[in-house]
């Protein structure tokens, strides 16, 4: 959009997708970490002037982030730190010259907002080939958001059973039906208790699956939703 805002992708190999996103999600924990670091350090420093707006707008930053509150969604999905974002970035960028502490903090000006993560792909990778690390990181307590594009069958190869096919159904390699039950996927990941689960069709009920996308972003834990 207009302040710079959008999407950001990177792919990495087939097999360890969960494991490369997983990786995203806690290389930005650290560096927000960093940045809270910096703010504390700076408000402590009583060589650093700054107006009392800077500060308290600092101070309102550091309190979020000491009740553990990195990750809180107000209605309709907005992050009350882009609200905060929006009030310190111009302050700092009009105060940067008075201190070099203050220039370090408005060089990390992105940090301030949040970001969502997301971990993309279909249900060859996530029932199969990829499961270790999609299982690893839903077990992980990070908040970080898985969504599986299930096709039920390996689409990538032409279109053979997998074990995302459901029972009975045909496709390649097992044109009698398939013998054995689909995976539950979502009833695995229900057994660590602290998992947030959806299952959506966009094409069933597209507003289901937006309150699914939104709910899952806003839940402070691993989430995963399984599309149809």
């Amino acid at each position: 959009n207009a302040k710079g805002e959008g999407p950001a992708w990177a792919n990495s190999l087939f097999e360890d997708n969960a494991e490369f996103g997983f990786g995203m999600r806690k290389a930005f924990k650290q560096r927000r970490d960093y940045l809270a670091n910096q703010v504390e350090d700076t408000l402590a420093d009583k060589e650093v002037l700054m107006s009392e707006e800077l500060r308290a707008a600092l101070n309102q930053y550091l309190v979020m982030r000491k009740e553990n509150m990195h990750d809180l969604l107000l209605p309709k999905g907005r992050s009350i730190y882009h609200q905060i974002m929006e009030k310190l970035v111009p302050l700092l960028e009009k105060e940067k010259g008075d201190h070099p502490k203050i220039h370090s903090l408005y060089d990390l000006e992105d940090m301030f907002g949040r970001s969502s993560f997301w971990i993309v792909g279909g249900d060859g990778w996530a029932y199969d080939i990829g499961y270790g690390g999609l299982d690893h990181v839903i077990a992980s307590e990070e908040h970080v958001n898985i969504l599986v594009l299930d096709t039920e069958m390996y689409s990538n190869t032409g279109g053979q059973a997998s074990k995302a096919t459901p029972k009975g159904a045909m496709a390649k390699f097992a044109e009698g039906g398939k013998l054995t039950q689909k995976k539950d996927m979502g009833q695995l990941a229900m057994t660590y208790k602290n998992v947030y689960v959806a299952s959506i069709c966009v094409h069933v009920n597209p507003q289901q699956a937006v309150r699914a996308f939104i709910e899952a972003d806003a839940y402070p834990g691993p989430s995963i939703i399984l599309s149809y």
